[in-house]
């Protein structure tokens, strides 16, 4: 969706822009530079690629990192390679990989990652230095606000190293060394929000996104955060219908169980000290997914849930290594992730996202194909339901990440019709010239009393999506 729009906006619309009103100057340069490389639809996949690849040479900076928050803990022993499983297999990262429009990802996350790692070691001594503290809050400053730059959601992997640094047992000045990190994680943000602000006075005719204002109203995002991310992270791996009542249901019992466990491990007498434990995970939850709760717009897409998802399931790995004993449970337990990581995101990344896209993608060419000639001047687009390739292909959709038609999306129809009558035809300047109208469904094309003659390419998506054989 996003990509049909980049792919032909960068190369045939003057002027156009997609990231910079939103705060990510950064990733609309290196977007640019990326789509003006390739010219068709087939080369999305070159910029997959390079996501990908990008994600496979910082990984091993990833594991490093986590592993040195935890080596001294020998039932932590498997801890860091269980985490960068979970990286690689959440959702998140399939839509970092599978996304070309988020392929900046690997460099902000990473970034981030690398900026908490740095502060924290700067704050590890029981002897503080304020000279090397200072050193790392400027490297911190060098790495996050270019990192926000390219996503604003990505500064908080910064946090990941001080939760790794908070359920070691074996580290004492938590506190001291929690606050200090927090005083660098706002520092950043702020320092990010005042060059964000003073930007818009240097860019000609370019408007700050109204998306991205501040909204402030704890109630009602606390209770949206409750509701959707903190519940969509403890899915894990597993992509269910949007508002599965199973979800739910499970979802509940986590936070029961999670609650109830981390009181039976302080002990009687210690209630208080339990109540302090969750509450300092609650906010470092909440502080995981800052920006989706300072904005007004509520969505809690995967993409935007990246560091929740590794903070939730290190709460949860954490307290199954605190409970369980046993090795050879644990043996077979680790095993069983092992299958279910690996098995639910190969099903979500070939079964959620290609295959029904390519299906798609293949269908509107070959209608476009045969039906496209030199008389058609504008093209008439039905969309069709959102959750009609869910349908055919028999899987679960999830936002607008997995298993949503490409020609859903009200901004699709126009750059990718043309960018199809482009590779049809080869002449760029023609494709420009077609009219696009479209509507929603095709009763309301119907009610339009829009005509369809000679010069008209009727394209219902639902029909061309019902056509496919899987």
């Amino acid at each position: 969706m996003d990509e049909a729009f980049q792919l032909w906006g960068y190369r045939a619309i003057s002027g156009f822009y997609m990231f910079i009103d939103e705060g990510r100057y950064l990733t609309e340069e290196l977007q640019r530079w990326l789509f003006n490389m390739i010219d068709t639809i087939h080369g999305v996949i070159y910029m997959r690629l390079f996501s990908f690849f990008g994600w496979m040479l910082c990984l091993p900076l990833w594991y490093a990192i986590i592993k040195k928050e935890v080596a001294n803990v020998p039932k932590f022993k498997y801890l860091p390679f269980f985490t960068c499983l979970y990286l690689i297999t959440n959702p998140s990262f399939l839509v970092a990989v599978q996304w070309a429009t988020c392929l900046q990802f690997f460099i902000s996350d990473t970034a981030s990652v690398l900026a908490g790692a740095i502060v924290i070691n700067s704050l590890r001594s029981d002897d503080f230095k304020p000279r090397k503290f200072l050193w790392a809050v400027a490297a911190a400053l060098l790495l996050g606000v270019p990192g926000l730059f390219l996503y604003q959601g990505s500064w908080a992997c910064f946090l990941i190293p001080f939760f790794l640094f908070f359920i070691n047992p074996l580290n004492l000045n938590k506190n001291k060394v929690l606050l200090r990190g927090a005083i660098v994680f706002f520092a950043v943000y702020t320092a990010y929000f005042i060059i964000y602000k003073l930007s818009f006075y240097f860019l000609d005719n370019i408007p700050e996104d109204p998306r991205n204002k501040l909204y402030i109203n704890p109630f009602i995002k606390l209770a949206f955060f409750l509701a959707r991310p903190l519940e969509r992270s403890f899915r894990f791996t597993l992509l269910t219908e949007e508002r599965s009542i199973i979800s739910l249901v499970y979802y509940a019992l986590a936070l029961l169980s999670l609650a109830a466990l981390t009181f039976k491990r302080f002990g009687k007498g210690k209630q208080k000290q339990a109540i302090i434990h969750l509450a300092i995970i609650m906010c470092f939850g909440l502080l995981s997914y800052l920006p989706g709760l300072l904005i007004e717009e509520n969505y809690a897409s995967n993409r935007t849930q990246f560091a929740l998802n590794l903070i939730v399931f290190l709460v949860c790995f954490e307290m199954a290594l605190y409970y369980i004993t046993n090795k050879l449970v644990l043996q077979a337990g680790g095993a069983a992730i092992i299958l279910f990581f690996v098995f639910c995101a190969r099903f979500n990344f070939q079964q959620g996202f290609a295959r029904p896209l390519v299906a798609e993608t293949a269908a509107l060419k070959n209608y476009f194909r045969e039906h496209y000639n030199k008389n058609i001047q504008t093209v008439h687009w039905i969309r069709p339901p959102e959750d009609e390739l869910a349908r055919k292909f028999h899987v679960n959709f999830s936002m607008d990440e997995f298993g949503v038609p490409n020609s859903f999306f009200v901004w699709v129809p126009d750059p990718l019709s043309k960018q199809l009558v482009y590779e049809l035809t080869g002449d760029r300047q023609a494709a420009y010239k077609i009219g696009v109208k479209q509507w929603a469904s095709k009763e309301d094309y119907l009610h339009s009393g829009e005509k369809a003659d000679s010069t008209v390419l009727l394209v219902d998506n639902k029909e061309i999506i019902d056509s496919i054989k899987p």
